[in-house]
Protein backbone atom coordinates (compact mmCIF):
# COMPACT_ATOMS: atom_id res chain seq x y z
CA UNK A 1 0.00 0.00 0.00
CA UNK A 2 1.19 3.51 -0.83
CA UNK A 3 1.43 6.20 1.81
CA UNK A 4 -0.95 8.37 -0.24
CA UNK A 5 -3.55 5.73 -1.08
CA UNK A 6 -6.99 7.33 -1.25
CA UNK A 7 -5.55 10.84 -1.59
CA UNK A 8 -5.93 13.30 -4.47
CA UNK A 9 -3.26 15.85 -5.40
CA UNK A 10 -3.05 18.92 -7.61
CA UNK A 11 0.46 19.75 -8.85
CA UNK A 12 1.20 22.97 -10.73
CA UNK A 13 4.10 23.10 -13.15
CA UNK A 14 3.59 19.39 -13.59
CA UNK A 15 4.67 19.24 -17.22
CA UNK A 16 8.41 19.34 -16.56
CA UNK A 17 11.21 19.66 -14.05
CA UNK A 18 10.42 19.49 -10.35
CA UNK A 19 6.66 19.55 -10.93
CA UNK A 20 6.85 16.52 -13.18
CA UNK A 21 9.02 14.63 -10.68
CA UNK A 22 6.59 15.51 -7.89
CA UNK A 23 3.55 14.37 -9.90
CA UNK A 24 5.23 11.05 -10.68
CA UNK A 25 6.32 10.49 -7.07
CA UNK A 26 2.92 11.26 -5.57
CA UNK A 27 1.24 8.96 -8.07
CA UNK A 28 3.74 6.19 -7.27
CA UNK A 29 2.82 6.63 -3.60
CA UNK A 30 -0.83 5.95 -4.41
CA UNK A 31 -2.35 9.39 -5.03
CA UNK A 32 -4.59 10.38 -7.89
CA UNK A 33 -2.83 13.34 -9.44
CA UNK A 34 -3.97 16.33 -11.47
CA UNK A 35 -0.98 17.37 -13.58
CA UNK A 36 -1.59 21.09 -14.05
CA UNK A 37 0.44 23.18 -16.47
CA UNK A 38 0.17 25.85 -19.15
CA UNK A 39 2.05 23.54 -21.56
CA UNK A 40 -0.80 21.34 -22.79
CA UNK A 41 1.20 19.04 -25.07
CA UNK A 42 3.91 18.24 -22.55
CA UNK A 43 1.51 18.06 -19.61
CA UNK A 44 -0.80 15.63 -21.37
CA UNK A 45 2.18 13.43 -22.27
CA UNK A 46 3.36 13.36 -18.66
CA UNK A 47 -0.10 12.47 -17.33
CA UNK A 48 -0.51 9.75 -19.96
CA UNK A 49 2.86 8.23 -19.10
CA UNK A 50 2.01 8.11 -15.40
CA UNK A 51 -1.15 6.10 -16.03
CA UNK A 52 -4.85 6.06 -15.30
CA UNK A 53 -4.53 7.77 -11.93
CA UNK A 54 -3.11 10.94 -13.50
CA UNK A 55 -5.07 13.53 -15.43
CA UNK A 56 -3.81 16.62 -17.23
CA UNK A 57 -5.50 19.97 -16.65
CA UNK A 58 -4.46 23.00 -18.69
CA UNK A 59 -3.78 25.59 -16.05
CA UNK A 60 -2.34 29.10 -15.84
CA UNK A 61 -1.42 29.73 -12.20
CA UNK A 62 -1.95 33.48 -12.66
CA UNK A 63 -5.59 32.99 -13.75
CA UNK A 64 -8.17 32.95 -10.97
CA UNK A 65 -10.72 31.55 -13.43
CA UNK A 66 -8.43 28.58 -14.09
CA UNK A 67 -8.14 27.93 -10.36
CA UNK A 68 -11.91 28.03 -9.90
CA UNK A 69 -12.60 25.78 -12.88
CA UNK A 70 -9.90 23.23 -12.15
CA UNK A 71 -10.71 22.99 -8.46
CA UNK A 72 -14.29 22.28 -9.52
CA UNK A 73 -13.02 19.59 -11.91
CA UNK A 74 -10.98 17.94 -9.17
CA UNK A 75 -13.96 17.99 -6.81
CA UNK A 76 -16.23 16.45 -9.42
CA UNK A 77 -13.85 13.76 -10.69
CA UNK A 78 -11.76 12.93 -7.63
CA UNK A 79 -14.47 13.58 -5.05
CA UNK A 80 -12.06 15.38 -2.74
CA UNK A 81 -8.75 17.20 -2.71
CA UNK A 82 -6.06 16.48 -0.12
CA UNK A 83 -2.79 17.86 -1.48
CA UNK A 84 -1.77 20.97 -3.42
CA UNK A 85 1.81 21.42 -4.60
CA UNK A 86 2.61 24.89 -5.89
CA UNK A 87 5.61 24.10 -8.08
CA UNK A 88 5.16 26.38 -11.10
CA UNK A 89 7.68 29.19 -11.26
CA UNK A 90 10.01 31.25 -13.41
CA UNK A 91 13.58 32.33 -12.70
CA UNK A 92 14.64 35.43 -14.65
CA UNK A 93 18.17 36.71 -14.14
CA UNK A 94 18.76 40.39 -13.53
CA UNK A 95 19.88 43.01 -11.03
CA UNK A 96 17.59 45.81 -9.89
CA UNK A 97 18.89 47.88 -12.82
CA UNK A 98 18.70 45.11 -15.42
CA UNK A 99 15.23 43.92 -14.39
CA UNK A 100 12.46 45.77 -16.20
CA UNK A 101 9.23 46.55 -14.44
CA UNK A 102 7.46 44.18 -16.83
CA UNK A 103 9.84 41.37 -15.86
CA UNK A 104 9.35 42.19 -12.17
CA UNK A 105 5.58 42.05 -12.47
CA UNK A 106 5.63 38.83 -14.50
CA UNK A 107 7.89 37.16 -11.94
CA UNK A 108 5.59 38.14 -9.09
CA UNK A 109 2.52 37.14 -11.10
CA UNK A 110 3.79 33.57 -11.49
CA UNK A 111 5.86 33.01 -8.34
CA UNK A 112 3.88 35.01 -5.77
CA UNK A 113 0.38 35.59 -7.16
CA UNK A 114 0.24 32.04 -8.49
CA UNK A 115 1.22 30.67 -5.09
CA UNK A 116 -1.33 32.90 -3.37
CA UNK A 117 -4.09 31.58 -5.63
CA UNK A 118 -2.91 28.01 -5.12
CA UNK A 119 -2.95 28.42 -1.35
CA UNK A 120 -6.27 30.22 -1.29
CA UNK A 121 -8.14 27.78 -3.51
CA UNK A 122 -6.27 24.88 -2.00
CA UNK A 123 -7.44 25.80 1.50
CA UNK A 124 -11.01 26.38 0.32
CA UNK A 125 -11.26 23.16 -1.70
CA UNK A 126 -9.54 20.90 0.82
CA UNK A 127 -11.70 22.34 3.62
CA UNK A 128 -14.88 21.74 1.64
CA UNK A 129 -14.08 18.24 0.39
CA UNK A 130 -11.73 16.46 2.80
CA UNK A 131 -12.82 15.32 6.24
CA UNK A 132 -9.22 14.62 7.25
CA UNK A 133 -7.67 17.91 6.16
CA UNK A 134 -4.65 17.88 3.90
CA UNK A 135 -1.38 19.49 2.96
CA UNK A 136 -0.13 22.37 0.85
CA UNK A 137 3.52 22.26 -0.20
CA UNK A 138 5.06 25.34 -1.77
CA UNK A 139 8.26 25.22 -3.78
CA UNK A 140 10.32 28.19 -2.63
CA UNK A 141 14.07 28.74 -2.88
CA UNK A 142 17.13 29.38 -0.71
CA UNK A 143 17.11 32.77 -2.46
CA UNK A 144 14.17 33.65 -0.24
CA UNK A 145 16.68 33.92 2.63
CA UNK A 146 20.07 34.27 0.97
CA UNK A 147 19.84 36.98 -1.63
CA UNK A 148 21.77 37.59 -4.83
CA UNK A 149 22.19 40.90 -6.62
CA UNK A 150 21.63 39.05 -9.91
CA UNK A 151 18.20 37.69 -8.91
CA UNK A 152 16.34 40.78 -7.74
CA UNK A 153 12.85 39.80 -8.86
CA UNK A 154 13.19 36.06 -8.31
CA UNK A 155 14.52 36.31 -4.76
CA UNK A 156 11.94 38.87 -3.74
CA UNK A 157 9.10 36.79 -5.17
CA UNK A 158 10.31 33.68 -3.34
CA UNK A 159 10.60 35.61 -0.09
CA UNK A 160 6.99 36.68 -0.51
CA UNK A 161 5.98 33.07 -1.03
CA UNK A 162 7.84 31.96 2.09
CA UNK A 163 6.06 34.55 4.21
CA UNK A 164 2.77 33.48 2.67
CA UNK A 165 3.50 29.84 3.54
CA UNK A 166 3.86 30.71 7.22
CA UNK A 167 0.75 32.88 7.20
CA UNK A 168 -1.33 30.10 5.62
CA UNK A 169 0.03 27.59 8.13
CA UNK A 170 -1.00 29.80 11.07
CA UNK A 171 -4.44 30.49 9.58
CA UNK A 172 -5.16 26.80 9.08
CA UNK A 173 -3.95 25.96 12.59
CA UNK A 174 -6.20 28.66 14.03
CA UNK A 175 -9.16 27.33 12.03
CA UNK A 176 -8.50 23.75 13.09
CA UNK A 177 -9.19 22.56 9.54
CA UNK A 178 -6.42 19.96 9.53
CA UNK A 179 -4.52 21.59 6.66
CA UNK A 180 -0.76 21.94 6.96
CA UNK A 181 1.30 24.32 4.81
CA UNK A 182 5.05 23.98 4.37
CA UNK A 183 7.76 24.94 1.90
CA UNK A 184 10.61 23.11 0.22
CA UNK A 185 13.71 25.13 -0.67
CA UNK A 186 15.64 23.37 -3.44
CA UNK A 187 19.14 24.37 -4.40
CA UNK A 188 20.11 24.35 -8.07
CA UNK A 189 18.10 21.52 -9.61
CA UNK A 190 18.92 19.85 -12.92
CA UNK A 191 15.68 20.84 -14.65
CA UNK A 192 15.13 21.98 -18.26
CA UNK A 193 15.29 25.58 -16.97
CA UNK A 194 18.72 24.98 -15.42
CA UNK A 195 19.89 23.07 -18.47
CA UNK A 196 18.99 26.01 -20.72
CA UNK A 197 21.02 28.35 -18.52
CA UNK A 198 24.03 26.03 -18.53
CA UNK A 199 23.81 25.39 -22.27
CA UNK A 200 23.83 29.13 -22.92
CA UNK A 201 27.25 29.54 -21.30
CA UNK A 202 30.44 29.52 -23.43
CA UNK A 203 31.80 26.45 -21.59
CA UNK A 204 29.01 24.09 -20.58
CA UNK A 205 31.18 21.82 -18.44
CA UNK A 206 32.72 24.72 -16.57
CA UNK A 207 29.29 26.24 -16.00
CA UNK A 208 27.93 22.97 -14.60
CA UNK A 209 30.91 22.67 -12.25
CA UNK A 210 30.40 26.26 -11.10
CA UNK A 211 26.73 25.64 -10.31
CA UNK A 212 27.62 22.44 -8.46
CA UNK A 213 30.33 24.22 -6.48
CA UNK A 214 27.76 26.60 -4.97
CA UNK A 215 26.66 23.67 -2.80
CA UNK A 216 28.93 22.19 -0.09
CA UNK A 217 27.99 18.72 -1.37
CA UNK A 218 29.49 19.84 -4.70
CA UNK A 219 26.79 18.60 -7.02
CA UNK A 220 23.48 19.68 -8.51
CA UNK A 221 20.18 18.43 -7.08
CA UNK A 222 18.06 15.98 -9.03
CA UNK A 223 14.30 16.70 -9.39
CA UNK A 224 13.51 13.34 -7.77
CA UNK A 225 15.28 14.46 -4.57
CA UNK A 226 12.94 17.44 -4.33
CA UNK A 227 9.99 15.13 -4.98
CA UNK A 228 10.95 12.94 -2.01
CA UNK A 229 10.89 15.99 0.28
CA UNK A 230 7.49 17.02 -1.07
CA UNK A 231 6.14 13.51 -0.54
CA UNK A 232 7.26 13.59 3.09
CA UNK A 233 5.59 16.93 3.79
CA UNK A 234 2.42 15.87 1.95
CA UNK A 235 2.14 12.60 3.86
CA UNK A 236 0.96 11.74 7.35
CA UNK A 237 4.62 11.25 8.32
CA UNK A 238 4.71 15.06 8.63
CA UNK A 239 1.43 15.28 10.56
CA UNK A 240 2.80 17.72 13.18
CA UNK A 241 4.82 19.88 10.79
CA UNK A 242 3.39 23.15 9.53
CA UNK A 243 4.83 26.55 8.70
CA UNK A 244 8.22 24.91 8.17
CA UNK A 245 10.86 25.27 5.49
CA UNK A 246 12.78 22.20 4.34
CA UNK A 247 16.00 22.99 2.46
CA UNK A 248 17.00 20.47 -0.19
CA UNK A 249 20.10 22.42 -1.08
CA UNK A 250 23.19 20.32 -0.47
CA UNK A 251 24.19 22.55 2.45
CA UNK A 252 23.89 25.84 0.54
CA UNK A 253 22.07 27.70 3.33
CA UNK A 254 24.33 26.24 6.02
CA UNK A 255 27.51 27.49 4.36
Amino acid sequence: MGVLDGKAAFVTGGASGMGEAVARRLAAAGARVAVADIDAARGAAVASSIGDEAHFLEHDVTSEDDWRENMAWVTEHFGALHIVVNSAGINPMGSIVDTSYADWRRTFAVNADGMYLGCRYGVITISETSRSGGAIVNISSPQADRVSSALAAYGASKAAGLNLTRSVALYCAEQGNGIRCNAVLPGAVLTPMTERFIDAQPDREAALKAVAAMHPMNRVCEPEEVAEAVLFLASDAASFITGATLPVDGGYLAA
